[in-house]
């Protein structure tokens, strides 16, 4: 039973990690493609859903277990509704957006001075959903520049294959990726685990391949949807940007939903039983069965 129940927790850590992951990818370009219709500029719905990360990056990781809906949700709706006014005031796009952050950070500030005047500690912040952000401004800034809204659909294709790139070179290390990635979940929270799993690392080849193969085929399918993304985006002219961008972000769901199938159902389990031998072989016995074999 006990097993179960750790097996059910390992599940949904893993889908709350991909489903956060996904949402960090997709959410701007989703909210860029759904507000095509409205005639705003690129760079405005780039904003309002660079507006929505920025606030699910402070919220926090969904995966962690203490995500701040509340604030998350202030914060959207006041950076929003600055951004939204200047613009039909007719500030212009980048006064609407400078409004629109210095509300964000302002905001952020303020609840990072609360929390520790109260002697909280910091809430975490989703890292990978402000490298995300950094990018989706990155992408505002060019795109204000360039008047191309199809560099900004490509642009993470970029930031996909330097992902991917890292991820591989990764291997020929000590900690692959997906070693320190998956460890957590090997473990199931339990320290002794843990130890087990770097044990296990140092004494077998077999151990070591595995994870260094889920790494490898990571970074491949990165780079593949890396190729795959500019094909799209540029295969459709600048005014079809809202069905480009829906459909470049196709692939990556695709492949990673075959990647975790494979892995998660014929490579990972292959290593869990080889912790599993591990445990077994240091576990100590119980004190009966130490009394029998001493008698």
């Amino acid at each position: 039973m006990h097993g179960t129940i750790d097996k059910r927790k390992q599940a949904g850590w893993l889908v709350l990690m991909v489903a956060n992951t996904a949402i960090d990818l997709l959410l701007p370009t989703v909210v860029f493609a759904l507000l095509a219709p409205t005639g705003l500029p690129a760079t405005i719905r780039l904003s309002l859903g660079g507006t929505l990360l920025a606030a699910k990056a402070i919220g926090g990781g969904l995966h962690a277990g203490e995500f701040r809906w509340r604030f998350a949700l202030a914060l959207a709706s006041a950076s929003t509704a600055v951004l939204l006014g200047c613009y039909f005031s007719e500030f212009g796009d980048t006064m609407s957006m400078v409004a629109s952050t210095v509300v964000a950070g302002l905001i952020v500030i303020g609840d990072l001075v609360r929390t520790r005047l109260r002697g909280n500690r910091t809430h975490p912040i989703d890292r990978f959903a402000v490298l995300v952000l950094a990018e989706v401004v990155a992408g505002i800034v060019l795109t204000s520049i360039s008047g191309d809204a199809r560099f900004v659909l490509a642009r993470s294709s970029l930031y996909i294959a330097v992902a991917g790139i890292v991820i591989l070179a990764s291997i020929c290390t000590e900690h692959p990726f997906m070693r320190d990635a998956l460890k957590p979940v090997a473990a199931k929270g339990d320290p002794l685990r843990a130890e087990g799993f770097d044990r296990t690392w140092l004494k077998s080849p077999r151990f070591r391949a595995i994870y260094r193969f889920v790494t490898a085929t990571l970074g491949v399918v990165l780079l593949i949807d890396a190729i795959l993304r500019v094909i799209v985006v540029y295969s459709y002219s600048a005014d079809q940007a809202g069905e480009s961008s829906l459909l470049s972000g196709l692939p990556l769901i695709v492949l990673v939903g075959l990647w975790l199938f494979i892995n998660r159902t014929f490579v990972v389990p292959r290593a869990e039983r080889l912790l599993d031998l591990e445990m077994a072989r240091t576990q100590p016995l119980p004190e009966a069965d130490r009394q029998l074999g001493a008698g």
